[in-house]
């Protein structure tokens, strides 16, 4: 079951989880081969900001650490209201992660709850 986080629309914001293998070991920075950040409307699947399997190791408003510690800094972009009849939406944050050339592979996914501020422009 994944994660709830809840954020405003339009905010910056800062996320933070522990990347996790198969056994539920931690996976560092330096064990990663690849880290994708794919975010999207639940309601209708539509990509937001363009954050499709988009590179986000080390890149793109995320970073890992040796000690698997994953952060990710969101942008206003990451968190619009897309149907703007709602006082809530609820996006999905999935990341695939990668190591040993990819040959492992698990993901981490949460659930972001984006409340409609009116008036935000």
């Amino acid at each position: 079951m994944a994660a709830i986080f809840t954020v405003r629309e339009k905010t910056t914001r800062r996320y933070t989880a522990v990347l996790k293998d198969e056994t539920g070991a931690v996976v560092g920075s330096g064990a990663l081969s690849s880290l994708k950040l794919t975010l999207y409307n639940k309601a209708d699947s539509s990509i937001i900001n363009t954050r499709n399997q988009q590179n986000v190791l080390n890149a793109n408003g995320v970073t890992v650490d040796a000690s698997g510690n994953l952060t990710w800094t969101m942008e206003p972009a990451d968190n619009p209201i897309v149907d703007a009849t709602l006082s809530y939406e609820e996006h999905v944050a999935l990341f695939e992660i990668g190591w040993s050339s990819d040959a492992k592979k698990n993901n981490h996914e949460v659930i972001i709850r984006v409340e409609n501020v009116n008036k935000i422009t």
